[in-house]
Order: C-alpha cells, then sequence, then structure tokens
C-alpha cells in the first residue's frame, strides 16, 4: 500500500476514534443518529488532506494553515463549538483544539510515512491531549446524563 493510501486509511480511523471519544462518548446512540453525516466529514477530511499532502506536496506552513482553517471551518462554521469564542475558556481551547487536529492530520502522517520514531515526542503529546480531553468529555457527558 502506498503512503497516501496509509495516510488516508489511518486518518479516517483516527477521525472515528478521536471524534467519538471526545464528541460522543459515552452517547452511542446520539453518534449513530448523526451517522450519515460525521460519515462525510470521516472521509471527506482525510481525502482532502490526502490530497493535499501526496498531490500537492503541501508541507511546513501550508499544511499546518490548512489544518487551522479546517479546525475554523469544522469546529466554527460546521459545529458552532461556543468554547471556541466564549472567553476565558476559549484560552484552554484554542489549544486544545489545535492540538486535537494536529494529532489527527499529522498522526496519519507520520504513521504513513514511517516517521513515527522521529515524531515521537510530539506524538506522546499530542496523544495525551487527546486522551485527556477524551476523559474530560465522557466525564462531564456521563455526569450530565
Amino acid at each position: 500500500m502506498n503512503q497516501s493510501a496509509r495516510y488516508f486509511f489511518t486518518a479516517v480511523l483516527f477521525w472515528i476514534v478521536v471524534d467519538f471519544t471526545t464528541a460522543f462518548n459515552p452517547n452511542v446512540q446520539d453518534w449513530i443518529r448523526h451517522m450519515p453525516l460525521i460519515c462525510a466529514f470521516y472521509v471527506g477530511y482525510p481525502a482532502l488532506f490526502t490530497t493535499l499532502i501526496y498531490r500537492r506536496g503541501w508541507t511546513g506552513r501550508k499544511l499546518f494553515t490548512a489544518m487551522l482553517c479546517g479546525t475554523v471551518v469544522m469546529e466554527l462554521v460546521l459545529f458552532h463549538n461556543v468554547l471556541l469564542v466564549t472567553f476565558p475558556i476559549m484560552l484552554i481551547m484554542i489549544p486544545l483544539a489545535l492540538a486535537i487536529y494536529s494529532f489527527i492530520t499529522y498522526g496519519p502522517k507520520w504513521i504513513a510515512e514511517g516517521t513515527l520514531a522521529a515524531h515521537r515526542k510530539q506524538m506522546i503529546l499530542l496523544t495525551l491531549i487527546w486522551l485527556m480531553v477524551a476523559v474530560l468529555s465522557f466525564k462531564t457527558r456521563a455526569g450530565a446524563g
């Protein structure tokens, strides 16, 4: 399997796991109810970034800018995430959102390209941030239900 296919399939897997654990867990029924639309995101974001990285050759600032734009479009325009525009919580939530989107953008890239060992520290940090957000999201939702 070539790098672009590995990236795409790994990114789809990352999206499914990260989105469920940060946005829906433990509410499986809500996740299933939104599934047709969510599937478009699970395939669309990885397809777009597969094209940008492996067809267009985007790296560095270009790739980060695309990820930043993707974060804004997804979280503010499509999902209306008020935590990213409400002061003072936005001071924490914006860096966390960028870390989560970095995780789902760069993690699959490092895996597909076989450079995960070279990016070990970054991946450990991004994984820990994702796990922290997932646990806090779960506790918040489980406590509210």
